[in-house]
């Protein structure tokens, strides 16, 4: 019996690269793997890795059709986060069109089912501040959002493509969070962030809470909504809703830290820390994690529910200090 292959965009990623560590741990007996990455993509943490390695950008069609030949299932895990106003029409051509493309590809080639990665983003705020859930509609922040609106458009494509016949399931991340000490390239710019705030570089604390999940739990998400999700369906993987206050306390608990005191970030202060967070991106034409919108998220007080996937898809999640320390160790 021929082995069925499975396809991974967005595998040299801090979360495409954990969807193929677990996919070789777990069903390399079963499945064949095979990666789509640019030509600019530096692949080397795959070099010793039973994986089929395809040059291609998930903004090229044509090429996009070819790797998609022959695939079972896709794990869509490419894509661009960024809050800097700077990008927004990156955070367009990558998210939305890019998945319109994926969406394409799959259906053209009769792939049996794509496992798409979208984000909290997607899900956008609720305005009476209660727990957000799977139904929720879409609500964007009072001040356009370039990555949560790039977010829902990618989920719509997703959706046209189950009008069109293709079986898909859409997994929510929280801000994904932790390392993998076995991954070569599980690195994110939030981890860079809480090695600051465990360091005591960063002593300012936004008056918002969001939520948090660990980079190894949200593969497992992906994982079990490919095997046990339902068609059409969106899952959200959460593991802790934390103010931000808690999280830093969180980080004050773990020994070896060089926090002293924390101060509420002043709404002047993170204006301008927003302003120059837009200056930085806009001259070197990259993402900031700090921006104007990202400070206005992180003032609101959002939450999110997360027993759809426990329930339905058994989901288990990782201690936030189990996650904390893999993070800052």
């Amino acid at each position: 019996m021929q082995e069925r292959l499975l396809l991974i965009t967005g595998a040299t990623g801090y979360i495409g690269s954990q969807v193929v560590a677990a996919l070789l741990e777990r069903f390399s007996d079963e499945f064949r793997c095979r990666v789509v990455a640019r030509k600019t993509s530096d692949c080397s943490f795959l070099d010793d890795l039973p994986v089929e390695i395809v040059r291609a950008d998930i903004e090229e069609p044509v090429a996009l059709f070819d790797a998609f030949s022959g695939v079972d299932t896709v794990f869509h895990c490419a894509g661009l986060i960024s809050y800097s106003r700077h990008f927004r029409n990156p955070l367009y051509d990558v998210n939305v069109i890019g998945t319109r493309n994926v969406v394409n590809a799959c259906i053209a080639n009769r792939v049996r089912r794509l496992v798409m990665t979208s984000s909290i983003a997607a899900l956008g705020v609720a305005e009476d501040g209660s727990r957000v859930v799977e139904s929720t509609s879409f609500k964007e922040m009072p001040h356009r959002n370039g990555y949560m609106e790039a977010k829902h458009l990618a989920e719509l494509e997703g959706l046209r493509g189950i009008a069109e016949g293709l079986d898909v399931v859409m997994v929510n991340p929280g801000v994904v969070i932790g390392v993998d000490s076995a991954n070569s390239a599980s690195s994110s710019s939030s981890n860079d962030v809480l090695r600051m705030i465990y360091r005591g570089q960063l002593p300012f604390c936004p008056s918002g809470a969001t939520g948090f999940v660990d980079v190894r739990d949200t593969a497992d998400a992906l994982l079990l909504a490919w095997q046990k999700g339902e068609r059409g369906a969106r899952y959200i993987a959460v593991g802790h809703n934390l103010l931000f206050r808690e999280l830093f306390d969180a980080l004050g608990r773990i020994p070896g830290n060089s926090m002293k005191r924390v101060y509420a970030l002043p709404g002047v202060l993170g204006y301008a820390a927003g302003l120059a967070g837009e200056a930085f991106s806009f001259v070197l034409n990259r993402p900031s994690v700090i921006s104007i919108d990202s400070i206005r998220l992180s003032a609101m007080q959002l939450s999110f529910n997360n027993s759809r996937s426990v329930q339905e898809l058994g989901m288990r999640y990782r201690s936030l200090d189990e996650t904390l320390r893999s993070a800052v160790r």
